[in-house]
């Protein structure tokens, strides 16, 4: 399920902030608000130092956001679906439902990023520049040249070669065109990931010894981030790669149980739920017409005293609002839907006909046969 709270829609694309995005946005407003401008632009009141600190916070994250937008309007534009963007403790990522199909797509898509940064850098420099030219306050062309700073500073540390980081997105994909091989490319990119994490982890062990308690605790914490979001993102492309090998008629359960639209939640309760381990059924008319499935939560919003006068019917999901998926379609596809939809089970048709039910249970059995035979 995607976490995060949804703020907007932009070209498209639902951006979410995720919960740490709230954590470290405070402690931008509080560095700006008592360290850096006060520093940059001595001699202003401390409520002048507020609104700069509020404006070039949510201005920074904004510009975190056009990075990440560009990411996903060339992915788009090279035929990869979007779901939206989510901005976390570190940044920024967008969420792609599936990778790059070749080194050219991954290069073009990961090189708008730093390459945007680096443009609403040189803009605002120029508008510091127009402003002091201006006459405006020294806290627009303060705001705006940090922010400047800033920028340049997110497209080269973007830039380092160490996967997940765009440079390190860039270096895979490198060593995809050369070797036509994206698990070793992942590979070779993972490694660099993991060295440069642990080189901020021992940077950050020089400045705490030196007495930089802040600064050596920075670096090692982004340090530590990099080098488990290096080797975290080679595990889920081999996960990938495995799922996108299996076909969704591997995995179901065939032939599943149904219940009748008519059927009282009460008898469905003690017929169905309390007796067998499933926490939804398909929904069939007599026919064997699929009308859609009905799940344990859906009863459970139901008061108690108006199940014997409630039908599934009347609380189930609509076929047309289940998830659905094909037999053909790769349990990547499949776990892809239900986590869009945030359920835990699909139906599995063909031409409106039920072939099967599909979970994330079934997946997992699967990767866990897998494992055990490889």
């Amino acid at each position: 399920m995607i976490g995060g709270v949804r703020i907007a829609r932009f070209f498209g694309f639902e951006v979410r902030l995720d919960l740490s995005w709230f954590v470290v946005f405070l402690l931008v407003l509080w560095t700006f608000a008592q360290a850096v401008f006060p520093e940059r632009n001595p001699g202003l009141s401390t409520t002048v130092y507020i609104a700069m600190a509020s404006a070039g916070a949510i201005l920074f994250f904004f510009s975190v956001l056009l990075h990440e937008l560009a990411h996903s309007a060339m992915a788009r534009a090279r035929g990869i679906q979007v779901e939206g963007i989510t901005l976390f403790i570190f940044g920024g990522m967008a969420r792609i439902r599936s990778e790059a199909s070749n080194p050219k797509d991954e290069f073009l898509i990961t090189v708008v990023g730093p390459l945007s940064s680096a443009a609403i850098g040189l803009i605002l420099l120029g508008f510091a520049r127009a402003a002091q030219a201006l006459g405006l306050p020294g806290a627009v062309s303060g705001v705006a040249s940090w922010l400047a700073f800033l920028n340049f500073v997110l497209a080269a540390f973007n830039l380092i070669p160490g996967f997940p980081l765009d440079g390190g997105r860039l270096f895979r994909s490198l060593v995809w065109q050369l070797t036509q091989d994206l698990r070793k490319a992942t590979r070779w990119a993972s490694l660099s990931g993991r060295g440069f994490g642990l080189l901020l982890v021992g940077l950050g062990v020089v400045y705490l010894f030196g007495g930089f308690l802040v600064n050596g605790m920075w670096f090692i914490f982004i340090g530590w981030f990099l080098h488990q979001a290096a080797e975290s993102s080679y595990r889920q492309l081999i996960l990938r790669r495995i799922l996108e090998g299996v076909r969704a008629r591997e995995a179901m359960t065939r032939n599943p149980e149904t219940v009748s639209p008519d059927l009282a939640l009460r008898d469905l309760v003690d017929e169905y739920f309390l007796r067998r381990r499933y926490n939804s059924f398909p929904v069939e008319d007599s026919t064997g017409r699929l009308l859609g499935l009905i799940t344990l939560t859906q009863v459970k919003q139901v008061e108690r005293d108006r199940w014997p006068t409630t039908r599934v019917n009347d609380v189930m999901t609509q076929v047309c609002d289940a998830v659905t998926v094909r037999p053909e379609d790769t349990l990547a596809v499949v776990l892809s839907k239900l986590e869009s939809a945030g359920v835990g089970r699909a139906l599995v048709v063909t031409d409106g006909r039920l072939e099967g039910v599909i979970s994330r249970a079934d997946v997992a059995q699967w990767l866990d046969r897998y494992q055990k035979l490889h």
